[in-house]
């Protein structure tokens, strides 16, 4: 599509505000309501957060990319890193009344995406978040 954004950047925790930025104006110009697009913000902030932390163990020297596309019914963002593998489906959140810092970044994406996956292919993680344009009224994610 046109309106798809890829861009590579480095991993450096620097990058975070430039990566939110490009989020939020790609969700907002898919047509995504303020809360919405604060709320897939979020997510992705979490995701790349994770990349840079445990994928790259804090290694400010690498490079992850991530694309927005989208089309009439559904926003996707993918983040693409070379990192450390990990497995999404072995994340189980904490309980809610666990008071330690840090750990709850799964939790919200699952919370605030409508469809998370991840795959790892030649070397590489990918993590899929997917955000619905038209969810219904009753629904839940």
């Amino acid at each position: 599509m046109a309106d798809d954004v890829e861009i590579t950047i480095a991993s450096h925790p620097r990058w975070l505000r430039l990566v939110r930025q490009v989020v939020e104006e790609c969700a907002r110009t898919a047509g995504f309501a303020a809360q919405d697009v604060h709320n897939i913000t979020v997510a992705v902030g979490e995701a790349v957060g994770n990349v840079m932390k445990h994928s790259y163990k804090g290694a400010v020297d690498r490079s992850f990319t991530l694309v927005c596309r989208s089309d009439p019914d559904t926003f996707e963002v993918q983040i693409r890193d070379e990192g450390e593998p990990f497995d999404l489906a072995r994340m189980k959140p904490r309980p809610p009344d666990e008071l330690r810092v840090g750990g709850r970044g799964v939790f919200l994406m699952r919370t605030l995406m409508d469809e998370i996956d991840y795959s790892r292919s030649d070397g590489a993680n990918i993590i899929r978040m997917r955000k619905n344009l038209r969810t219904p009224v009753c629904g839940t994610h």
